[in-house]
């Protein structure tokens, strides 16, 4: 997962605000290693649903990807895997903890540049998450979406959920895991109830809720203060 900002200018946190992470920040943390919200271990609800989204051979989108070990566990089990994050540190540390080699390259017509493995079906494109679309990035058959949703600001929830859209196939599944706490923490992230995936991605999707487990001990926690976290899984299908 990963967030960030852009200067003084509404942002995928929706505010002005002093506590903003904004890009330069975003940056200097990845660069620093300040990445407590990075997992060393590929999620378990992906590994437990992976058979309720996700056909032989298909095409994987992960947003705002950081360097998740999912990107080379999806592309171990055959799949074409595709992601978008801000920050270079994040993405080279992934080909570069993984050995896999990569080509970089500039798009020929957006402002992103390309870094594609060169013996494995993965590609990260490093840039502004809401300025990507499928004729960027082409079409895809599923989507992964794990601390991504809940990183974008409440405000911008809508125009998450239009970026989406664009770029889901029309037969295409969607998984998402999201979390939620009662505390006073502004955040990001952001906790998630299951109405606010029904207003923003329910215009275009289904939702089906495959799970649902309280957490009691974490990070996240500890950060916001809240005594649990509810976490819900989420398949979501074409209306």
């Amino acid at each position: 997962m990963t967030c960030y900002a852009k200067g003084k200018v509404t942002n995928i946190y929706g505010n002005q605000e002093s506590d903003v992470l904004r890009e330069e920040e975003w940056i200097s943390r990845w660069e620093q290693r300040q990445i407590g919200f990075h997992r060393p271990t590929v999620d378990m609800d992906l590994v437990k649903n992976k058979e309720k989204f996700l056909k032989p051979n298909c095409r994987v989108f992960i947003p705002l990807c950081g360097k998740t070990v999912d990107i080379d566990f999806l592309a171990d089990e055959g799949h074409d895997v595709v992601g978008i994050e801000f920050s270079e540190t994040a993405i080279k540390d992934f080909f570069h903890e993984h050995s896999i080699k990569y080509k970089r390259s500039q798009h020929p017509t957006a402002p992103y540049e390309i870094f594609k493995g060169t013996d494995k079906k993965i590609a990260i494109y490093k840039g502004d998450f809401f300025g990507i679309n499928s004729a960027i990035l082409g079409k895809f058959d599923a989507v992964w979406d794990r601390a991504s949703f809940e990183s974008v600001h409440p405000s911008l929830q809508m125009k998450y959920a239009d970026v989406m859209n664009d770029l889901v196939k029309s037969d295409g599944k969607y998984l998402l895991s999201t979390f939620n706490w009662e505390s006073s923490f502004p955040g990001p992230p952001f906790s998630i109830s299951q109405d606010d995936i029904d207003t923003a991605l329910g215009r275009y999707f289904n939702s089906i809720l495959l799970e649902t487990f309280e957490v009691r001990e974490n990070a996240l926690l500890m950060r916001t203060g809240a005594k649990s976290q509810l976490i819900h899984v989420n398949l979501l299908t074409r209306k």
